[in-house]
């Protein structure tokens, strides 16, 4: 019954989709009049039509095809980024073909008009070594146009299924996804996302022609004979197929990690294929097989072997008798300073770690393997951690192209001491954001691994200490010593150490900190990268008071004010994602100006968030002349469960209520 309930509420939605003619070309009047989307008025572009199909063929072997027609509905200039498209491509192979037509479609003088896309309107672009974009941005754009596009790609690499994407960063009217495949493929699904959707499976019987040819005679007298023949097999072909209508936009808020991890799709993951007649192959079936087969890989485990190339330096550059923390920090810094980062992740070697030293540059894999290999030359029992950074996404199975990056770690007795030398700045144990991505696996010198956890344990501090003074005018003028730790110093350094234009920086401070003018700047600790940034500065400003009548008006924290609620969802579906546990505490001292009393001031605030995840701290004091104020934000983990939002938002919205009142100055 529950499939005859499921059978019939999918002929229904086909039954309905069938109601608007989406075959290739025929857009109608209805689309391009449509003013906004009729669920979600401020969305500035929707989905009107999405199909993809994935189909096996064969012709003197497997071939993989996926299909996929789009229609899409630009309610304004702002939607334009929506007609650029982008098709990734294997980039190292001219075996992956893809056909494409495309058109833009407007209405004028009540007649549509159409603009088809040239072939000379098509760029590569190159990803990395391993993958492209064949690019083309829609032409002829205009407010309230509908563009369409449809390419196939024909694809030897026939274990490599793309998701099955049911959502999308805007609306999607209708959706129909499907993906046949024939039985000799075994693949693994896994479903993530929130967005519920009913997929249907069902089978059917399928069958495929050989061509083959034999040669038979020949030699010095014979004739050689070429019989040809055909072989036909049969099969079964399972078919997964989703249809599914008004899907709403996911959006995305700050403090999320990628929001690829959450959008509402299917994966497809090869464990083995299984030919009628031949030999079958069996694909990764868990991490410790992965971490095998990229461990044996020429251009990652044997470059650890590689040590000949940096010995006589290495051993010029530390000491064998330093104590552990030393060996760490001298070969960390050695590296650093030998090879820059090309800016390209990377697992696996390019040109080799013995190149990337010689020309002192290379991939994520040459600097961070040298890295392992060098610290253990000198004694430490250091290994690589494979790891899929934020923007590559979460791995959801035991397969090798789960992970695109490699950094280093050092066992100790209770922890694991995570290194990355591609970052200038960095320091032990404080990785940049994008390696900060849950779990990574470790590969012990033996072969064996395991999984590390890779997000922070220290909070990212920033200690504010400022004190101004006001006059009659409301003129403020004062200093703030800010010092930044962990995470927030490498942030800080990789922000303004790189400028070398010191107007810039301060332009950039300035703005920052709501206008004010800065006279005077300082930096200690730049090159001391183990010690915290020291940031001292001196400004003036006329724009952090307002003076109405006999009153003053001034925010106690000034430009230190949490004044944006950064969580607006109703709902949130996913976890919110700091990158690291958080401590920012600020404290301001304000001289009251000459002829003026103190009328009214913030009261106290002390709240904190469930299972102690967090406490905020406000609070104001008189003393003689001065006003003290002090505002504490503790965030204890890294990662907030989505579980809490609505409680995490109310914690937000107490602070920034907090934040916005005012100081209330009396001339007396």
């Amino acid at each position: 019954m529950k499939n005859i309930l499921i059978t019939i509420v999918i002929l229904f939605t086909i039954n309905i989709c069938n109601a608007q003619d989406y075959k290739f070309g025929k857009v109608s009047k209805e689309e391009l009049e449509e003013k906004f989307y009729p669920l979600d008025s401020s969305a500035n572009t929707a989905i009107l039509y999405r199909n993809r199909r994935t189909y096996y063929s064969y012709s003197d072997g497997w071939v993989l095809n996926t299909k996929v027609h789009e229609r899409i509905k630009i309610y304004n200039k702002q939607g334009y980024d929506w007609a650029t498209k982008k098709i990734k491509l294997y980039a190292d192979s001219d075996e992956e073909k893809v056909s494409i037509k495309a058109v833009t479609y407007n209405l004028e003088n009540n007649k549509i008009e159409k603009t088809k896309l040239k072939n000379s309107e098509f760029f590569f672009e190159n990803i990395n070594k391993y993958w492209s974009h064949k690019k083309f941005t829609m032409p002829n754009l205009k407010e309230g146009c509908v563009i369409e596009w449809e390419y196939t790609i024909r694809s030897p690499f026939i274990w490599r299924i793309d998701d099955m994407v049911f959502q999308d960063k805007i609306p999607i009217k209708n959706l129909v996804s499907e993906v046949e495949i024939p039985e000799f493929f075994v693949f693994k699904n896994q479903t993530k996302g929130h967005f519920p959707i009913n997929i249907n499976k069902s089978t059917k019987h399928s069958s495929i022609t050989i061509n083959s040819k034999e040669r038979s005679g020949g030699g010095r007298m014979g004739v050689t004979k070429t019989t040809f023949s055909q072989s036909k097999i049969d099969f079964i072909s399972n078919t997964t197929k989703c249809i599914v209508n008004d899907v709403p936009a996911i959006i995305e808020e700050p403090y999320t990690n990628n929001i690829e991890n959450y959008i509402t799709s299917l994966k497809f993951e090869i464990s083995a294929y299984r030919p009628k007649n031949g030999v079958p192959k069996i694909y990764n079936t868990s991490w410790e097989d992965v971490t095998k087969t990229i461990n044996n890989s020429d251009n990652f485990g044997s470059q650890l072997d590689k040590k000949s190339y940096f010995k006589e330096d290495l051993l010029a550059a530390t000491s064998l008798d330093s104590t552990l923390t030393e060996k760490i920090g001298r070969v960390f810094q050695f590296v650093k300073s030998k090879i820059k980062w090309n800016k390209y992740n990377s697992k696996y070697t390019q040109d080799g770690v013995r190149k990337a030293y010689k020309d002192g540059v290379g991939n994520v894999a040459e600097i961070n393997l040298s890295l392992v290999a060098m610290l253990r030359e000198v004694g430490v029992e250091a290994n690589p951690i494979l790891v899929s950074t934020r923007d590559h996404g979460i791995p959801l199975f035991p397969t090798s192209d789960g992970f695109n990056y490699v950094i280093a770690g050092i066992e100790t007795e209770n922890s694991v001491i995570l290194l990355d030398a591609t970052e200038q700045y960095s320091t032990p144990n404080v990785l940049p954001l994008r390696a900060l991505n849950w779990q990574g696996r470790l590969i012990r010198e033996n072969g064996s691994s395991t999984w590390v956890d890779l997000m922070p344990s220290k909070p990212a501090e920033l200690m504010s200490l400022l004190s101004v003074s006001i006059n009659e005018e409301g003129l403020i003028e004062g200093a703030e010593q800010t010092k930044y730790t962990n995470l927030k110093a490498l942030n800080y350094r990789n922000t303004y150490l790189k400028i070398e234009d010191e107007e810039e920086v301060l332009t950039k401070l300035e703005e920052e900190k709501l206008g004010i003018e800065i006279f005077d700047y300082k930096i200690n600790n730049k090159i001391e990268i183990g010690k915290p940034i020291i940031e001292v500065l001196k400004f003036s400003s006329e724009e952090l008071t307002e003076v109405v009548g006999n009153k003053m008006y001034l925010n106690p924290l000034l430009f230190n004010s949490t004044t944006e609620n950064p969580f607006k969802l109703e709902k949130r579906e996913f976890p919110i994602d700091f990158g690291s546990p958080l401590l920012y505490n600020y404290r301001v001292s304000i001289r009251i100006p000459e002829g003026y009393s103190v009328e009214s001031l913030p009261e106290k605030l002390a709240i904190g968030l469930p299972d102690n995840y967090g406490v905020y701290k406000f609070g104001t004091s008189i003393n003689g002349n001065m006003i003290s104020v002090y505002s504490s934000l503790q965030i204890k983990k890294a990662i907030y469960p989505a579980k809490y939002y609505a409680e995490i938002k109310g914690f937000y919205k107490m602070i920034v209520e907090k934040n916005v009142e005012q100081i209330v100055l009396n001339k007396i």
